[in-house]
């Protein structure tokens, strides 16, 4: 059964990335239609994130209490509504409050989903099932892309949005049927099932230590690097291959799949040899933390070098490498931070994604007013926004190397100590 929901889980990820990237996809033809320029559109693409990680932290905790299952079926309902609602949108200000409300809707997923997987997978195999849930996003976000690009092409971008909101509609129907919520059955996930008693019990004494080590506040701060990555790629990588490389809106929509299949492979190439490293040593801080910190720091030199390339080919495979790599905190950042307290998985996933994803408030608007202000030459603005988004994964992710100590107990007495040595 544990596969059964990893799948469920996996297209709900689909759908989510699918999304909140479609607007990427339809830049362009919105921009068109509505009169935008660029720094409106960076404005778009942010306001889904004005909300999201209040709504991640909230959506987690109220995900403990009511249970997941509950949880997701709300959340997938409300997507098909705020789909469906781009049909009345002919104007700037709907536009962007339909994508701040999808914002709160979509903004608990990765946190709660995370903490179903915790119930159905034992430690040593976790990695890689994030990595598959994870692996629904990036296809949610770029396999799909020339179908979504089809459409626009077709029907005009209103449709596009509709036809994923009936998308979302299918899914809560067979998951409200289907789906499972609690794996107590399976015994080997008795040790996944335990601490779900507790996790009722925790108080906020408990809790304030463990958010406040240097391994808890790092990870976020890299998670936070490489979601400025993510939130890049998805409000304006399609701009970039058509405007900076030059592709068609077919070429692009095909370059994209190139670059969600083959940083799909990597990611989970990673995050199998990091099960296998915790498998055999039972460390977070070496399986989890150096792999991640490195592959940050390779992903951002990659980044530097896409800013000085001229051929569309090249693009395509650097930001491959980079996402490959990069994208290696989505899937180690919630297994370290929840180590730190297994009890209340789906608060510290909520509080690690939501306190990460505000880049997407900064890097998507940030992009768009460089870009506006580079005028005929975008690639300027383009190559601006890129040398921030690398500079900070490479702060951040060594500083993550640094400070990360998941292994090290933590206790109140011990967290004055902690936060001094930083």
């Amino acid at each position: 059964m544990r596969w059964i929901v990893l799948g469920f889980l996996f297209i709900l990820f689909l759908i989510n990335f699918a999304d909140r990237s479609v607007i990427g996809y339809a830049n362009i033809p919105i921009m068109e239609d509505l009169g935008l320029t660029y720094a409106q559109m960076g404005l778009v693409a942010s306001c889904f994130y004005w909300l999201y990680s209040v709504a991640g932290v909230a959506g987690g905790a109220l995900s403990d209490k009511i249970g997941p299952k509950k949880m997701l079926t709300i959340m997938a309902l409300a997507w098909t509504v705020l789909q469906f609602s781009a049909l009345a949108i002919y104007s700037f200000p709907l536009l962007i409050l339909s994508r701040v409300l999808l914002g709160v809707f979509e903004g608990p997923f990765s946190a709660i989903a995370i903490s179903q997987l915790s119930k159905w997978f034992p430690p040593e195999k976790r990695g890689f099932a994030i990595s598959i849930l994870n692996s629904g996003g990036t296809i949610g976000a770029f396999v799909i892309a020339p179908i979504v690009v089809s459409l626009i092409t077709a029907f005009g971008w209103r449709i596009a949005f509709g036809a994923l909101g009936l998308v979302s509609l299918v899914w809560a129907v067979i998951w409200v049927w289907i789906g499972k919520e609690n794996p107590a059955k399976e015994p080997v996930q008795q040790e996944a099932a335990k601490p779900k008693k507790p996790a009722q019990k925790a108080k906020w004494k408990d809790i304030r230590p463990v958010l406040l080590t240097p391994t808890f506040i790092f990870t976020c701060l890299a998670y936070f690097s490489c979601a400025s990555l993510l939130t890049w790629v998805t409000a304006w990588q399609p701009t970039f291959f058509i405007k900076v490389t030059e592709m068609t809106p077919a070429q692009m929509g095909y370059a994209s799949v190139i670059v969600g299949i083959g940083s799909v492979v990597l990611n989970a190439s990673l995050s199998l040899f990091s099960d296998q490293l915790f498998k055999k040593n039972q460390s977070y801080r070496i399986s989890r933390v150096f792999v991640t910190a490195i592959a940050l720091v390779l992903a951002a030199c990659l980044l530097f070098t896409l800013t000085t390339i001229e051929s569309a080919i090249l693009a395509v495979v650097i930001l491959t490498f980079a996402k490959g790599l990069g994208y290696t905190i989505f899937v180690m950042g919630p297994q370290i931070v929840n180590s730190l307290l297994p009890e209340r998985s789906g608060l510290m996933s909520g509080i690690l994604i939501g306190f990460g994803n505000t880049a997407g408030i900064i890097v998507p608007l940030v992009t768009g007013i460089l870009v506006q202000s580079a005028a005929d030459n975008v690639r300027i603005g383009f190559n601006y926004s890129l040398i921030l988004v690398a500079s900070l994964m490479v702060v951040l992710g060594t500083l993550f190397l640094i400070f990360a100590k998941p292994d090290k107990k933590v206790t109140s007495s011990q967290l004055v100590e902690e936060t001094s040595a930083v």
